[in-house]
């Protein structure tokens, strides 16, 4: 019997400091979902242009509506959007004897008297730019600009 009282004292004992232990803190560890940070080109990014000395510029969304808007009328549609040359300007860019521009469809080659009033980047239906110009048929237009490289 003094075994049973000692062994019933020693499981309430036991039960009274188990509930007056501080409960045990789980540790919680966040594993990230996020790729490793780098170098990101801006949100806004429409193309770069290729500089002749090798640089690269971005030329942004916001760059390219602060510019006049020209209109230009081709097989019989309205074309609106900045002057290239005024594009080119963005990038400190005002000599050269040709560009090419590429994107999603035909390079194009210009030269620099292609390069005036006749000659506008077109804002199209998703968000990109293409080439519009009376020098060059439609079908042949760079479409979704992507790169345009001075020489």
């Amino acid at each position: 019997m003094k075994n049973k009282i000692l062994f019933v004292s020693c499981l309430l004992l036991i039960l009274i400091l188990s509930a007056c232990a501080p409960a045990a803190t789980p540790i919680v560890v966040q594993e990230s979902t996020e790729a490793p940070t780098q170098a990101q080109p801006a949100a806004n990014v429409l193309f770069q242009i290729v500089k002749a000395d090798g640089t690269k510029f971005d030329v942004t969304l916001d760059a390219v509506k602060a510019l006049p808007l020209a209109q230009l009328s081709v097989e019989g549609k309205m074309e609106e959007g900045p002057y290239l040359l005024d594009v080119l300007a963005l990038a400190g860019v005002k000599e050269f004897t040709e560009i090419t521009l590429t994107g999603s469809s035909n390079p194009v080659t210009l030269r620099f008297a292609q390069v005036d009033n006749n000659t506008i980047l077109d804002f199209n239906n998703h968000g990109a730019m293409k080439l519009a110009t009376t020098y060059i048929p439609k079908p042949q237009w760079t479409k979704d600009v992507a790169e345009i490289t001075v020489k």
